[in-house]
């Protein structure tokens, strides 16, 4: 009996994503083309480009490609494409203010998709550490954005950060 929960890798040499006139990406494998597939990371804040599960527009699961600097480059721009309008994240270049008022924490910043304000209750509950030098921040009603570089900021931004790391 085999398990439900194994998991179909995809060849990558055998698997070419590619868009339509339309804009909808598409997967041929096994000379069966799929319309209108969809990318989901498994770990999208550990390894952001690794083990992509794709799925159908009928939301059945195809596989998992392992990499994907193992797909060939015309299909590893695609997804790559695919993946950023997916999971947008804006990314912090500047840190204007970190704030405790009474009973909530404000933080001000500029990203690259604009100005942003996060507002949270408990603030180490909001920030996680993806590793030494990357952040994610969550704020009350699930807005995010990320320190993709900590030491990339300029001195007064991260001046501001030594407030709460």
């Amino acid at each position: 009996m085999s398990d439900i929960f194994e998991i179909t890798y995809i060849n990558p040499k055998e698997a070419f994503f590619y868009r339509t006139e339309g804009g909808m990406l598409v997967v041929e494998m096994a000379q069966v083309s799929y319309p209108e597939v969809i990318i989901r990371r498994t770990y999208p804040m550990s390894r952001p480009y690794e083990y992509l599960s794709v799925w159908t527009k009928d939301d059945k699961e195809l596989g998992v490609i392992r990499h994907l600097d193992e797909l060939d480059e015309s299909s590893k721009h695609e997804i790559a494409v695919e993946l950023k309008l997916r999971y947008v994240i804006p990314i912090v270049t500047h840190i204007h203010s970190i704030k405790e008022e009474p009973g909530i924490w404000s933080i001000k910043v500029k990203t690259d998709r604009g100005e942003l304000e996060l507002l949270m209750r408990n603030i180490h509950e909001h920030i996680q550490l993806i590793d030494s030098n990357r952040i994610i921040i969550t704020d009350m009603e699930g807005k995010r954005c990320e320190i993709e570089d900590i030491q990339s900021l300029d001195q007064s931004s991260q001046k501001q950060l030594r407030k709460i790391i």
